[in-house]
């Protein structure tokens, strides 16, 4: 069977007790896909600070440094490399393959986000520039794998949704039949990383100047980017760390009435996946708006100002019961269609 190397950028820290712990839970997600696999070999970087997301190392998971990486590019034979996500850290990993000699066919680049765009917000022009450079000397050496169509500068590429919705997502999902009055307080709901790539300093700002009774819960990892001395004074606003297990998760989606996601960038993002696996619906700003195309249900568009956001909160409240039971008949993607093109993908 086909063996698996995966380089991550991602910081990981492994306990003595087999366990490994990691911020980004989509690294997982990926990572599991692959626990048909006899042997997956992980090389990443390691940190000493326990992230709050963990999990049992599978048995047929093993932990490699750059020494073991270079041996097994070497004297492998049957085996696939995955690059999660270009940075320059993998842009280093993915150059030394060339060098060696690795062909095209065996190595895949896995693009989660438009990094054009998630490097321009992040550093201007120049991280938009540095990025592009990256792109487009690995963009015919590699196959690209996406989680979406719409990516800049990615006119060929093969479509994977990861996702973790499985039967605990899709069960017990009550559809609301109360009409909510105007002296109801709408409940909103993000979920996502304090990052200014994900807009959670707009969505603050935006909520601040909201005419319209309501109450925003703000739940993310990156816990650091919020000092205390920061936080907004507004009552109504509540912030929580992140949220590991998914029973618990799962209730704060059912205690809320509309997700927001107000990121710059997203590719296909799994707090889409999960509120519509709650019924519940999801306002994006206009930035994203192409996400529509992917999910053409429970998704509702605003412009990035709190007049524009109000009358889309008002629609979606007066239209709630139908909204639900609109999204309770449609299919969303899920954990085993997952599995299933992992295994098509890479065990031909």
């Amino acid at each position: 069977m086909t063996k698996i190397i995966i380089i991550s950028n991602d910081k990981f820290h492994i306990s003595k007790k087999k366990y490994f712990f990691n911020s980004n839970k989509n690294t997982f997600t990926i990572l599991n896909g692959f626990k048909n696999f006899r042997q997956l070999y992980f090389y990443c970087r390691y940190c000493k600070k326990k992230p709050k997301f963990g999990k049992k190392i599978p048995k047929n998971i093993e932990f490699i440094n750059l020494k073991k990486l270079f041996f097994l590019l070497k004297n492998l034979k049957n085996f696939k490399i995955v690059i999660i996500s270009l940075t320059p850290f993998n842009f280093m990993i993915s150059l030394i393959c060339k060098i060696i000699g690795v062909e095209k066919e065996k190595i895949f680049l896995f693009l989660r986000s438009d990094g054009f765009i998630e490097y321009k917000v992040k550093f201007g022009k120049i991280g938009y520039f540095f990025y592009g450079i990256m792109f487009y000397f690995l963009k015919n050496k590699t196959n690209i794998l996406t989680c979406s169509k719409f990516l800049t500068g990615v006119s060929e590429s093969q479509l994977l949704f990861p996702s973790e919705i499985n039967n605990e997502w899709l069960k017990n999902r009550k559809i609301s039949n109360k009409i909510k009055t105007s002296n109801y307080k709408v409940k909103l709901l993000y979920i996502g990383r304090f990052r200014v790539e994900k807009g959670y300093l707009s969505l603050i700002d935006i909520f601040e100047k909201l005419k319209l009774k309501s109450s925003l819960h703000m739940v993310g990892n990156d816990y650091k980017y919020f000092k205390k001395k920061d936080y907004p004074k507004n009552l109504d606003l509540k912030i929580s760390g992140q949220i590991v297990r998914d029973k618990e998760l799962i209730k704060c989606y059912d205690n809320s009435d509309i997700i927001i996601l107000p990121s710059y960038v997203e590719a296909y993002p799994q707090v889409i996946l999960e509120s519509l696996s709650r019924l519940r619906p999801v306002i994006i700003f206009d930035d994203i708006n192409f996400l529509k195309k992917t999910f053409s249900f429970g998704l509702y568009n605003s412009a990035r100002n709190a007049k524009s956001l109000a009358i889309v909160i008002k629609h979606i409240m007066k239209n709630y019961y139908k909204i639900q039971n609109t999204i309770s008949k449609k299919k969303i993607f899920t954990q085993k269609r997952f599995f299933d093109e992992i295994n098509k993908i890479f065990s031909e």
